[in-house]
């Protein structure tokens, strides 16, 4: 993880792209940022400013059963603000792939564009 952090501290963009399991990001995406919390613990504990750098984000999920990514969002956004991402673009994804497959979706692909262009200004 320390490479990880080193990267994070250094990089301007962080984008969160995920499928929608359980109206949550995967077990494994949330399985490696759980060790994120070592920045909340420096900021609420130890009253360090563990990540100077501010940076902009974005969030791309996928999934199909309900369609709702309300939830994962939510998520990924509180995942974003403990690495000190200020600005996250609005959620892009596709979001009823039992019956459109992303490749497919339009919608999905001007959201992944206008965040790609969002980040690069």
């Amino acid at each position: 993880m320390a490479e990880i952090y080193d990267y994070i501290a250094d990089c301007d963009n962080v984008v969160i792209a995920s499928p929608i399991y359980f109206s949550q990001p995967t077990g494994k995406l949330l399985d490696v940022c759980s060790r994120f919390q070592t920045y909340f613990a420096a900021k609420h504990f130890r009253n360090q400013a563990p990540i100077i750098k501010p940076k902009k984000g974005a969030v791309i999920l996928v999934g199909g059963g309900d369609g709702n990514p309300k939830d994962a969002y939510k998520t990924a956004c509180t995942l974003l603000h403990h690495i000190n991402v200020k600005d996250i673009y609005p959620l892009a994804g596709s979001f009823n792939t039992n019956k459109l497959p992303f490749a497919e979706d339009e919608t999905a692909m001007e959201g992944i564009v206008n965040i790609v262009k969002n980040l690069n200004n």
